[in-house]
């Protein structure tokens, strides 16, 4: 599996590289056919939520002199119980509880391919209020919902084994804060109306975490993306790229210190002013220190975006994790709306 994933992002990555060698300067305007790109997924995965992560994204620039301004919901539901041995309750690790992250994004387009922008994030995390709902919907639906029942309900809990087989408790608070605030820069350096489009992504954050989520320090991620036409209607997407920090330890959470991240997504227009996008992405190594913890993760993504007009749009979707369940949210929601400003 992780040999898939490597491949995964390998393709995605020397697609994109492909695309950068031939690239061509491009004096772009609006998006071709009309498309609006895949929903903007993070990881909020409870111990991803603190760090940078990549999402899909279109390598479409933002016109000329024009800003958009975006407010975003992501709320989950996270749960992951790694046993021992398959005959045993003794844990390995155990990650029971959920999260919720609103976050403004400001993006304004400087030159026809050069975007630049900010996104503040407001994090919360703790036991929630999805645990029942969701036992109900495994019930109805006969899919599969892991241990989650055994465990008490709507509690945040963070446990593994340590050293000498002692049980180790995550030493983060529940609560809310401030998260790193984020600098983007997005550079669309091949522009095509009938084929590829390609763009560098680059985003920083600054050590601006407060409350529980203080102690972030600073962190940097690039990405390389591409889109082509299948027609009138469709688009397909395709990026990679990793991110790297300079704090490995966070509550006692000792993570990987790069990180690859990288998506397919195809967009569909069945309207002139809706678009359905659904997505496939995956990440190498999260965590180092919890036994047996996955070496990749993966998540089918599904959402919409809906014009209200030409500067207001809506949007919406959901996140399932797919491999590895035990690493990745169970279920989650997103929602969004922006308005663009300027001509």
């Amino acid at each position: 599996m992780i040999r898939s994933a490597g491949r995964f992002l390998g393709a995605a990555l020397a697609l994109t590289s492909a695309l950068a060698a031939t690239a061509e300067p491009s004096d772009a305007g609006a998006p071709p056919s009309g498309r609006r790109g895949p929903l903007e997924f993070r990881d909020e995965w409870l111990l991803a939520q603190p760090r940078l992560t990549l999402p899909a994204l279109s390598p479409d620039p933002l016109p000329r002199g024009v800003t958009r301004v975006s407010l975003d919901l992501a709320w989950g539901s996270d749960f992951g119980w790694q046993p021992s041995t398959a005959t045993t309750r003794r844990t390995d690790y155990l990650v029971d509880g959920e999260h919720r992250t609103v976050a403004v994004d400001v993006r304004r387009g400087l030159t026809p391919a050069l975007t630049v922008g900010a996104r503040v994030p407001l994090r919360w995390r703790g036991g929630g209020i999805m645990d029942g709902i969701i036992d109900w919907f495994h019930g109805l639906t006969g899919l599969p919902g892991g241990a989650r029942p055994v465990f008490p309900a709507d509690q945040l809990r963070v446990e593994w084994v340590g050293p000498l087989r002692r049980t180790v408790r995550w030493d983060a608070e529940p609560g809310g804060g401030l998260g790193n605030v984020e600098l983007f820069g997005h550079w669309a350096f091949r522009r095509r109306e009938d084929g590829w489009t390609a763009a560098l992504a680059a985003r920083t954050t600054l050590p601006t975490g407060a409350g529980t989520f203080s102690g972030n320090g600073l962190e940097a991620g690039a990405q390389l993306v591409s889109a082509r036409a299948l027609g009138g209607s469709f688009d397909l997407y395709a990026g990679g790229g990793a991110t790297a920090h300079a704090t490995d330890v966070l509550a006692a959470i000792e993570y990987a210190p790069v990180r690859g991240h990288g998506f397919v997504a195809l967009e569909w227009r069945p309207a002139r002013r809706l678009s359905v996008s659904v997505e496939l992405d995956a990440s190498t190594r999260l965590v180092e220190n919890l036994p047996r913890y996955p070496g990749w993760q993966g998540y089918f993504r599904m959402g919409a975006a809906l014009d209200l007009s030409r500067r207001w749009r809506v949007q919406g979707g959901f996140v399932e994790g797919i491999k590895s369940q035990n690493a990745t949210t169970d279920f989650g929601i997103a929602a969004g709306v922006s308005r663009a400003f300027g001509r």
